[in-house]
């Protein structure tokens, strides 16, 4: 019985799957109908839509239905998968979302256990485990924790490998080679941003000298990925590297940005990681400010460091590489969810520099569990607030509003989404600020209007597209700015569909050459009228 125990708990997979457990458990407490505003979510149903409904790749929700190039396919297929299980995107796809953030932190627990003591392997995953921002973000409907799962086994498969080898003067086994790799490419096809990890892995087998294992990884990525850029290329996209080199990803119309307005970029985005992302990630809440980004960041740093000084892992290649990437990204992309696929490893940095740290202490057991306990106590508040908040949520959700724990102005813009469903003529066409969410939820195609403050950029785009309605939304970002000036220097050309309206989300049919308004009119009137003439 003592030996069984002793296996027991000897067991790489225990600690693991207890964590991956406590993890799906705060999930469950956590879920909620809350849609996301950020779009991205809605463009990968539009995507599955596509492949399901015209065996196709394309952008479904746009009128001219060009072929997909931003995204790869991989996520999509699994979307694509749990629709036609019949899994809607609110309740059943979220659920879909839970389970695969958990095999991503199970992967990543799996993963610590490997490279660390089980102690310094247990704390980690801990506190990757009952993230509040991870298992708030983990439940949307995004690529980022699949990435993140086939990341990390990633590198188990590179890390299994490099240990499989008879001795250090032989090859990479052939067969561990093709699994790592293919676990690569599973990654780079689901993000782009796997093309970090892809490098990444080039240096470190460099650095060994295993150019067998090199030329396997390039026969098998290069000719994937080069007709993935290919397809790309052939029909006008711009490239993964487009959104770096443009002042602003939503109006490439500014152009591409300076090398002063590049360091200003990499500059605010890591003010913005330190003070703000990696906070909420760790502990659920930017209060942390300041104080914390400095002091984890030395700790990831050094502990970073130190296993570089030693023989650095790949891991420990991939990580700068990542970053780069991160911090070169446009800044109104800065987002917690980005940080997921490294997560685990700034969790073991950290972790083997307090390690350190205690063993520098009179009594190292007492300080690391002092240091541990307050680590937890820190987060309580934010994971008791991500519980409350998701159980406020579902109450809300299963009392009839559609669309809680959303801002009025985007849960108006879904609102209107929905009523407009089957009521317009077939084949509208409409402008409005989140055109993958219109057509997610009202059936009809949709074009984000020109960011240009111009009546003509308006008129010439629907004329373009077929588009005869406008959503006019306020959200604050680009309609105030772009659309509302607009409206109100052509007013007369315009008229408010009232019964297909919200109060924060007005939905308006362009009819060029209206009667003009009399004089003494209000400037921000308009006619009210029907859906068609």
């Amino acid at each position: 019985m003592k030996d069984t125990y002793r296996k027991l708990v000897a067991s790489e997979w225990v600690g693991p799957l207890v964590l991956a457990f406590i993890h799906l458990v705060l999930a469950a407490l956590s879920f909620h109908q809350a849609p996301f505003t950020g779009g991205d979510d809605a463009t990968y149903i539009a995507l599955a839509r596509s492949l399901i409904e015209r065996h196709d790749y394309r952008d479904i929700w746009d009128p001219l239905l060009p072929l997909h190039t931003q995204y790869p396919p991989i996520f999509p297929v699994v979307v694509a998968g749990g629709l036609l299980a019949g899994f809607q995107p609110q309740e059943g796809m979220k659920l879909l979302m839970m389970f695969i953030s958990t095999g991503a932190v199970l992967a990543s627990c799996l993963w610590l256990r490997k490279v660390t003591t089980p102690g310094i392997a247990f704390c980690a995953g801990f506190f990757v485990a009952i993230s509040p921002e991870i298992l708030w973000l983990g439940q949307e409907i995004l690529s980022d924790p699949l990435f993140w799962l086939f990341a990390m086994l990633a590198l188990i498969a590179w890390r299994h490998a490099d240990r499989s080898r008879e001795d250090s003067n032989t090859p990479m086994p052939v067969t561990a080679v093709l699994v790592a790799t293919t676990l690569i490419l599973a990654g780079y096809f689901t993000r782009s941003a796997g093309a970090p990890l892809l490098l990444a892995v080039g240096v470190w087998l460099l650095f060994r000298k295993e150019y067998r294992t090199i030329g396997i990884v390039l026969l098998m990525s290069v000719p994937l990925i080069f007709a993935w850029w290919l397809r790309g290329h052939g029909h006008g996209a711009g490239g993964y590297l487009a959104p770096f080199i443009a002042v602003d990803p939503y109006n490439p119309a500014l152009g591409h940005v300076t090398a002063k307005g590049l360091a200003e970029r990499v500059a605010e985005n890591f003010s913005e990681y330190a003070q703000r992302h990696l906070a909420r990630l760790v502990f659920g809440s930017e209060r942390t400010g300041v104080i914390f980004g400095v002091a984890f960041a030395a700790a990831m740093l050094w502990g970073w460091a130190t296993r570089v000084r030693k023989r650095p892992g790949l891991a420990e290649v991939w990580l700068p590489i990542y970053l780069a990437l991160v911090t070169l990204w446009p800044v109104a992309w800065a987002g917690a969810r980005f940080l997921f696929p490294i997560v685990p490893l700034l969790a073991l940095y950290v972790g083997e520099s307090i390690a350190q740290l205690a063993k520098a202490a009179s009594h190292p057991r007492v300080f690391a569990v002092a240091l541990l306990l307050a680590g937890v106590v820190t987060v309580q508040p934010g994971l008791r607030r991500q519980i409350k908040t998701g159980s406020a949520c579902r109450e809300r959700f299963y009392s009839g509003e559609q669309f809680p724990c959303v801002m009025p102005a985007f849960a108006d813009f879904f609102m209107t989404a929905e009523n407009v469903r089957g009521k317009l003529p077939p084949k509208s066409v409409v402008l409005s600020r989140k055109p993958t969410i219109f057509y997610v939820h009202s059936g009809y195609q949709s074009v984000l209007y020109p960011l240009f403050p111009v009546p003509d950029s308006l008129f010439n785009l629907a004329k373009r597209v077929g588009a005869q309605y406008v959503v006019v939304d306020q959200i604050l970002d680009l309609a105030p700015k772009y659309l509302h000036p607009i409206l109100l220097a052509r007013r007369d050309d315009f008229c408010v569909v009232r019964d297909l309206s919200s109060d924060d989300a007005t939905f308006v049919r362009i009819e060029v050459g209206g009667p003009r308004r009399g004089p003494g009119t209000a400037p921000n009137s308009f006619r009210v009228c029907g859906v068609t003439k």
